[in-house]
């Protein structure tokens, strides 16, 4: 009888214990370059005990401020940590904005929730003065910190607020990660067993370009030298086009050189290799929550804090633009109650990832999130509203025909400041853009989803006109302005719901229902999108209009 009860004793305290998060984000992996072709163990283990993301877009295509947009579900424009140096972005600016007593861990941990966190942090976290201040929140954390965050056999790492930075000198760096991790979970897993909840992000620097003396081919992990080989990047149809592509300083681009598409192929297998290397890990901390039996109760996400390009538009190896294979970045969601082997076509972004974390952990939702939980059960997905937008924005530079950033601004440097969105509406797509210097671009994603036929060039429309919702596509292009005038400055519910700042009385929702001709001149009448200049950083004042102005009729 004794036996009986401790059984149901030990029985109910396993089915009230709330779950875990378990977060893995890679560095710079893209979805549309084939990355994931050599990620068996997510593939199986996640995606197909789970549930695949297609649709997930990452809203600056930048480590740093995709990384804090990721942890406070704050858009760039709100965190106003924009770039990776000050005085616009990085460590120090996540500091002066208060975020570091404002973000995942801090909220997490003061509902006794137990946080951990491994791996590359945020750009400017450094070795010197790591602990003043120390990133806050964590039970227990091991970052990597600069100047080595991207030495791959050189990486130096923090052990809590009060330990020595130590080096790991011949080691690569996935390994490194993948020691702490292990021991990570071991101490998560004795809480988890006594009913404490855990949360726990591990960030491993692969696959970005390694920076050690100049940007080279990442070194592969152990067990992947000489895979590979011979791979190249993916020749999609905007592969070193002979038609000038894209926007901006883009399309000023020179086509590739031989050689410099030799160099990406080698980029691309120095990446596809530490990628399987990730996967690698992927299994052994899957294997190690099977091995404490807490894996059925542990939601696991992976992810990435941006895409990747190579060859695209003509662009060397790199990120920082706003095309798709920058922004579209994988996501795949295992963990109780979640479907398995489903895609969702829903529209989603890092900036619904905090809001999405804190409800599997069952932490209150925060007034002041700019995103919305992702669905992510068999019943929000099946029953779920399509999300119509997704808003991406960036600052900063862009790499000139030399691949780097230089002095002499007529040679290498090129302003890199835009603002844009992809838009889904029934059966169409979208991407519309507004760089700095008042370049615009409409691609149709249906007909052009390698973005090569800008509908708007100055110069003279590429492709054939089209119609949408039966009305010629300058009143689309109207109403895509109007959103991004919207989503470009929004704060909280006029992000997530742009329409109502443009209808505050409700009579329109949709893009289809905007499209009506009664509208026509009270969108063609709205302040447009534009740029005063083009500076570095997030400054109002050089952002052109900031709002609609609302619809005041019936």
């Amino acid at each position: 009888m004794l036996l009986l009860l401790l059984a149901l004793a030990i029985f109910g305290l396993a089915s009230a214990r709330g779950p875990n998060v378990l977060v893995i984000m890679s560095d710079d992996q893209d979805m549309l370059l084939d990355s994931l072709l050599v990620q068996p163990k997510i593939n199986k283990l996640i995606g197909g005990q789970g549930v695949s993301y297609n649709r997930h877009y990452c809203t600056v295509a930048w480590c740093c401020p995709s990384r804090v947009n990721f942890l406070t579900g704050k858009a760039a424009h709100n965190s106003n940590v924009t770039t990776l140096t000050p005085p616009f972005g990085g460590w120090p600016k996540f500091v002066s904005e208060g975020h570091n007593s404002n973000y995942l861990p801090t909220w997490m941990k003061s509902k006794g929730i137990n946080t951990y966190y491994a791996g590359k942090l945020m750009n400017g976290y450094s070795g010197k003065g790591f602990n003043n201040p120390h990133p806050k929140g964590w039970t227990q954390s091991s970052f990597l910190v600069d100047p080595w965050t991207y030495n791959y056999h050189q990486s130096h790492w923090t052990n809590g607020p009060n330990g020595k930075v130590k080096n790991y000198p011949g080691v690569h760096t996935t390994k490194v990660l993948q020691g702490k991790a292990m021991k990570m979970l071991d101490h998560a897993a004795k809480g988890a067993k006594s009913g404490e909840q855990f949360f726990m992000m591990l960030a491993p620097v692969a696959p970005h370009t390694e920076i050690a003396g100049g940007g080279k081919v990442p070194p592969p992990p152990p067990g992947w030298k000489g895979k590979f080989l011979g791979r190249k990047a993916p020749r999609r149809a905007n592969f070193n086009p002979d038609k000038k592509s894209g926007a901006s300083w883009v399309r000023g681009l020179p086509k590739l050189k031989p050689e410099e598409i030799k160099a990406g192929d080698e980029m691309h297998v120095g990446r596809l290799q530490n990628m399987a290397g990730i996967d690698d890990m992927v299994g052994k901390l899957i294997e190690k929550l099977k091995q404490h039996n807490i894996l059925d109760n542990t939601y696991i996400i992976y992810t990435s804090d941006n895409g990747f390009h190579i060859g695209n538009h003509r662009l060397k190896p790199g990120k920082r633009c706003p095309y798709e294979e920058d922004i579209n970045v994988p996501m795949l969601i295992r963990g109780p109650n979640v479907p398995h082997g489903v895609v969702s076509k829903v529209a989603s972004h890092h900036t619904d990832m905090a809001p999405t974390i804190l409800k599997m952990l069952g932490v209150p939702m925060r007034p002041d999130f700019d995103g919305e939980p992702v669905d992510y059960t068999k019943a929000t997905i099946d029953n779920t509203k399509p999300s119509e937008h997704v808003s991406v924005e960036f600052w900063d530079d862009g790499f000139g025909p030399n691949g780097y950033r230089g002095v002499d601004s007529s040679k290498f440097y090129y302003n890199n400041t835009y603002k844009a969105l992809r838009f889904w509406a029934g059966d169409y797509s979208f991407f519309y853009s507004v760089w700095c210097d008042n370049t615009h671009e409409f691609y149709d994603m249906k007909t052009d989803h390698v973005q090569m036929y800008n509908r708007m060039l100055k110069k003279g429309p590429e492709g054939k006109p089209q119609q949408y919702f039966g009305r010629p596509e300058k009143q689309l292009f109207n109403r895509l302005d109007a959103i991004l005038m919207v989503t470009k400055s929004c704060k909280q519910d006029s992000c997530r719901n742009p329409w109502k700042k443009i209808f505050p009385k409700g009579q329109v929702s949709t893009l289809g229902a905007a499209m009506e001709k009664k509208y026509d001149k009270f969108f063609a009448d709205q302040p447009k999108v534009s740029f005063k200049n083009c500076k570095s950083g997030f400054v109002v004042a050089n952002e052109g209009p900031q709002h609609v102005r609302p619809f005041g009729g019936s």
